[in-house]
């Protein structure tokens, strides 16, 4: 049989050595291989969407004349950028310079963090990251050819100290943070903190990019005043949120908040990646989201998820703290981090957990830049697709399997 052409000699160098498949994502596909329990889907539940409601407002969309063909405003449909101005700006997340033309509509919040990151990075380019921190933006970052340099951090988020002793060595391009309910450790920074990080970032004279997808899925208090409208008139932050967790992530449609000086090159980078994205789909949400009392619409989120949040803590008071495993509660999204009392290697145990056990998590690895071993004793945890009866038999199985792994590790090489 003849040799097919490998394009062995015509990869670029990103694609040869940059490119990484995610480590989440072969723990889900092991789990669903499997059909095991999974406390590692970090996604919304799929009967808290809105279906019915979503249907209807795309459907009357498909009756505008402007969404089959090429949408005027490479920003994307001016309606629905006009209502998240109005909403941040009655929620205390935008200072008044936000305005309608400063809001670019995105394919997901992931969309938001790879444009960010091909206006700002260039190859060596250092980024400062929290450590730990999500890791489809870890995968981003390198693609570009950044460094990743992990910034310590404690129950509170970033420590500042550690903030301006790394960033007045390295020189960063730019400081991600998710302030609120962090994927993966469920952190939120306090905004005492955050005025003592954004003191930092102008003495050194770093811009941040705020990730803020959890903002709205806050279950015990208001979450602190954004980075954002911290910073005021200084355009230093460049903000990225997304409808994926109070709307339905299979939309794909976020956005960024982009200053003055970062819009034309923003611009340019929104049309070389394509003519726009489908203007029915932001039609059919802001038809939805005008429909809706959007408040309401939150707090039932809140309630659901507050409840599985409640379910998870509870279990793990009950199973995995008499192992010696520590957890603090998160006071909303969907993660609760989780840290091994021993060495036990996690990403082989949360391999043989699936396979063996039936029940799945996320290792730590998967959130720290390479050669960062601050992950190799934790997991992530997340509730946000269970019921409290998939909590009780999950943490069972999880338990069975903590206790097991030692035994099987000796003999079967996980």
């Amino acid at each position: 049989m003849e040799k097919g052409f490998d394009f062995r000699e015509q990869l670029s160098v990103m694609a040869r050595e940059r490119l990484e498949s995610s480590s989440i994502g072969e723990i889900i596909e092991l789990a669903a291989r499997h059909r095991a329990l999974s406390f590692g889907a970090g996604e919304p539940s799929a009967e808290l969407f809105p279906k019915n409601a979503i249907r209807e407002a795309v459907a009357e969309a498909f009756a505008e004349k402007d969404v089959w063909g090429y949408y005027h405003d490479d920003f994307g449909y001016l309606p629905l950028r006009e209502w998240i101005c109005e909403r941040m700006g009655k929620d205390g997340m935008a200072p008044s310079w936000v305005q309608p033309e400063h809001i670019l509509l995105t394919n997901g919040g992931g969309e938001g963090v790879s444009l960010v990151s091909e206006a700002l990075i260039d190859p060596g380019s250092v980024v400062l990251v929290e450590s730990p921190t999500y890791v489809e933006s870890l995968l981003t970052f390198r693609k570009q050819g950044a460094v990743c340099v992990p910034v310590p951090s404690d129950d509170e988020g970033i420590i500042p100290s550690e903030l301006e002793r790394i960033a007045s060595a390295v020189r960063p391009r730019f400081l991600y943070t998710i302030p609120n309910f962090q994927n993966p450790s469920g952190r939120t920074i306090p905004e005492e903190r955050r005025v003592q990080i954004l003191e930092i970032l102008r003495k050194l004279d770093f811009p941040m990019l705020e990730d803020d997808p959890y903002h709205y899925l806050s279950y015990d208090a208001v979450p602190p005043t954004s980075f954002l409208k911290l910073t005021g008139n200084d355009y230093r932050v460049v903000h990225c949120n997304s409808f994926s967790k109070t709307i339905a992530p299979g939309l794909r449609v976020g956005w960024l908040v982009v200053p003055p000086p970062l819009k034309k090159a923003l611009h340019h980078l929104r049309v070389s990646a394509g003519l726009g994205r489908p203007t029915v789909i932001q039609a059919g949400i802001w038809r939805y989201l005008s429909g809706i009392d959007f408040l309401s619409r939150i707090e039932e989120l809140c309630k659901n998820y507050r409840e599985r949040r409640d379910a998870m803590m509870d279990g793990i008071k009950r199973f995995l703290n008499p192992l010696g495993i520590r957890a603090s509660q998160p006071a909303g999204g969907f993660f609760i981090w989780c840290e091994s009392p021993d060495s036990r290697d996690i990403h082989s145990f949360a391999r043989y957990s699936v396979e063996e056990h039936g029940i799945a998590i996320i290792p730590g690895q998967s959130f720290f830049p390479k050669g960062d071993k601050r992950g190799d004793w934790a997991f992530r945890l997340s509730y946000a697709k269970v019921t409290a009866e998939q909590v009780e038999e999950g943490m069972q199985r999880l338990v069975r399997a903590w206790e097991s792994y030692p035994a099987a590790r000796a003999t079967s090489g996980f």
